[in-house]
């Protein structure tokens, strides 16, 4: 039997970067119409591609979707990664604030694309983003907290999965907080602040030696009250995102 031929560095070079254009123009697509919404003909258009060229690399929709949310993650985590590499201070609350620093300005930056991926996480689970690549990626927090109780820098006693909800939720509430008022005519949101006040919450309530503080009555009726609102105009993004 005949062995098939490989692909000289040159083909195979080619065909990743053909898949790496039919990725970046499925990406925007489904951003502009949403899964239900967007066609294969388009993404093709898009790619300067013919449609049945896309079909030779997957061979449906829902796959194409899933490649895109897959190296989307997959990306991001090692941008996340390199960050942490990167980063020359070695104590943890540094470094804490290069990834808090990274993960807001990514989160604002990808907004659309992160508001559909949830999108479909809740109308769509054939096409959901597996738990395996969202855990690859909260993984880099992890890897950061463990280091800082090993280190002494953190309370042994601390939760990690309550500092990382912490952690990531915040953020992303702060995100979408100042990814909404970019189109709006209010100012626009500084991002340092919003770093430098996770840090100092994570230095008083998660440092070595500290004592953590119960939040006030008032402030978490505040908090609640801020959070039903978001959620709201999540959930009304996300409907006109699934175009339900």
């Amino acid at each position: 039997m005949a062995s098939k031929a490989v692909p000289s560095e040159t083909q195979r070079s080619k065909l990743q970067r053909k898949e790496r254009v039919i990725l970046e123009a499925a990406r925007a697509i489904f951003v502009d119409h949403g899964f239900d919404g967007a066609r294969m003909q388009e993404i093709a258009r898009r790619a300067g591609i013919g449609e049945g060229t896309i079909y030779s690399y997957y061979e449906s929709k829902a796959e194409l979707m899933l490649a895109v949310l897959q190296q989307f993650w997959d990306g991001l985590t090692r941008e996340a990664e390199d960050v942490m590499a990167s980063v020359q201070v070695a104590d943890f609350f540094g470094r804490l604030q290069a990834l808090a620093t990274y993960h807001l300005a990514t989160v604002i930056r990808n907004a659309d694309f992160i508001n559909l991926t949830f999108a479909l996480r809740r109308n769509n689970s054939e096409v959901s983003v597996s738990r395996d690549h969202l855990r690859h990626y909260v993984a880099v927090f992890d890897r950061l907290f463990l280091r800082g109780q090993d280190r002494g820098e953190l309370r042994a006693d601390a939760i990690l999965w309550h500092a990382r909800d912490v952690f990531y939720g915040s953020l992303e509430y702060s995100a979408r907080s100042i990814e909404m008022t970019l189109a709006g005519e209010r100012g626009v949101r500084e991002q340092k602040p919003v770093v430098d006040d996770m840090v100092a919450l994570f230095r008083s309530h998660y440092g070595a030696g500290g004592t953590p503080k119960p939040m006030a009555e008032a402030a978490v009726a505040g908090f609640e009250l801020k959070l039903d609102k978001l959620t709201a105009q999540i959930e009304a993004l996300n409907e006109k995102i699934s175009g339900t």
